[in-house]
């Protein structure tokens, strides 16, 4: 193993009161440019951005399931206000370009409260690389972002508060309760693979799933850790701070996902308690160390678990002082270079993966 693990603390879902509620809500920074030019040997694609409305039952009633997607397309793009700080540079309902596909695709689940827009910092970049991003609108109890409406001013957010108390509170024996969002995660493989135009524009044999916070939970529930809900074609898992990931699987559980993983943490959350599951990481460590090889975990200077998503709150930064545009480039080379090469099998041209660097406060692998 590449390094040492060395067990700090911190919040998995939730931490104290000043760290639990951004936990659950899509909040962070404004999003950095689609960075599309990293590698001139790979061809660039323009960004483009629908929002698709899927069927779906929950509780034996008819709703909607939003999903936000970006792929490559021939259109020019233009600004694009997603909502809050979040700014990008997309052709909105352009139409894919289907010369250069079929493509791989990365379904990405958020955290709890939260909405799809949180990933547009790494979706608007996997697109200008020739990959589809899909990632829904979970129906959670409570939410503050949308992906129509962005921010909801009316939302509850005490009841938010308090069930994120309770979900962080919990463990496996609760999961019943929280299996509308690997039913909402396997809808969009499903549906996206069956949908126009993006049904035989997705590669079925190059996919991947990735999640934040609570969404690492998502995204691990159907790559292994119950076997009712393995989705085979899901190659890798990409994890953004999750300790949910960590106190609602066992060990064995986490032993039984048999691809790929790439973990991040943020430097400064490590030593905030989860109650008595321990500290964010431990159940990050737990993660890791269960999960089987190749895996990288991350330690990114200077991030909180809100770094990992875009902002849509109304302050510039996650944290006075933070360069967030720094956090958000080394998270975003890492995890394109990681699903290049374990999914995309276009290799790590640039050897991202071979070293940390300066904003890595701790880099383990085990390729």
């Amino acid at each position: 193993m590449a390094g040492h693990w060395r067990s700090g603390t911190a919040s998995g879902l939730i931490g104290r009161f000043g760290r639990m509620f951004p936990v659950m809500v899509s909040l962070g920074c404004a999003v950095a440019g689609a960075g599309a030019g990293e590698d001139p040997h790979r061809p660039a694609f323009h960004v483009g951005y629908q929002i698709l409305d899927l069927p779906c039952r929950k509780e034996g009633v008819e709703h909607t399931l939003t999903v936000a997607v970006w792929y490559p397309t021939a259109a020019r793009p233009r600004p694009h206000h997603y909502g809050g700080l979040t700014r990008g540079r997309v052709a909105v309902d352009a139409a894919p370009d289907a010369e250069r596909g079929p493509y791989p695709l990365l379904v990405f689940s958020h955290g709890y409260g939260g909405s799809g827009l949180g990933v547009v910092f790494l979706a608007e970049a996997l697109a200008a690389r020739g990959w589809i991003v899909a990632a829904p609108d979970h129906h959670d109890r409570h939410s503050a972002v949308r992906i129509r409406e962005g921010p909801v001013e009316d939302y509850d957010r005490r009841g938010l508060l308090r069930h994120s108390m309770r979900i962080a509170a919990s463990g496996r024996h609760d999961r019943a309760d929280y299996m509308y969002r690997l039913d909402e995660m396997q809808l969009v493989l499903d549906r996206l693979s069956d949908s126009e135009p993006f049904g035989r524009l997705t590669d079925p044999n190059r996919v991947a799933v990735g999640g934040h916070s609570f969404g690492g939970f998502t995204a691990l529930g159907v790559c292994g850790t119950i076997p009712e809900r393995f989705d085979p074609r899901i190659k890798a898992v990409l994890l953004f701070s999750t300790g949910a990931g960590g106190y609602l699987f066992s060990d064995d559980e986490l032993a039984a996902v048999r691809i790929p993983s790439m973990l991040f943490l943020g430097e400064l959350e490590k030593e905030s308690a989860r109650g008595s599951s321990g500290t964010m990481a431990e159940l990050s460590g737990k993660v890791y160390r269960n999960l089987p090889v190749p895996k990288y975990f991350l330690e990114v200077k200077g991030a909180n678990h809100l770094s990992f998503n875009n902002s849509f709150a109304g302050r510039t930064s996650s944290r006075p002082g933070a360069d967030d545009s720094r956090i958000f480039d080394v998270i975003r080379r890492y995890s394109i270079a990681f699903l290049e090469k374990h999914v995309a099998a276009r290799g790590d041209d640039g050897r991202v993966l071979e070293r940390g660097e300066a904003m890595l406060t701790r880099y383990l692998k085990e390729p």
